[in-house]
């Protein structure tokens, strides 16, 4: 979570920058977070940067079999029920889901 925290205050200092947000489930170990761009170019400028490119690395040591992003572009922000809805057809995976994972069907 010390990770997610740092990354997302980098990403409130990052040009194109809008709104986001950082959940997490302790108990079950699960951590969500997202962001939101002013264009694609912000958002892709960001992903390539130290910051995120350093904790991205990290992350794929000890993500979760089945950890995911979606991206996706929208007119209105998404609330966490959407944006955790969108995570069943995921962008990419972090890991691969384990056999029988509801996201990989």
């Amino acid at each position: 979570m010390r990770l997610s925290m740092r990354v997302y205050h980098e990403a409130c200092e990052a040009p194109g920058y809008y709104a986001g947000g950082i959940r997490a489930k302790w108990w079950r170990g699960e951590f969500f977070s997202y962001t939101i761009w002013e264009d694609r170019e912000a958002m892709t400028a960001f992903v390539h940067s130290a910051p995120h490119a350093e904790a991205a690395a990290v992350v794929a040591e000890f993500a979760a079999p089945g950890s995911c992003y979606a991206e996706f572009i929208s007119d209105a922000p998404p609330d966490w029920d959407d944006a955790r809805r969108r995570l069943s057809t995921p962008t990419a995976y972090f890991t691969p889901p384990l056999r029988g994972d509801l996201r990989n069907r």
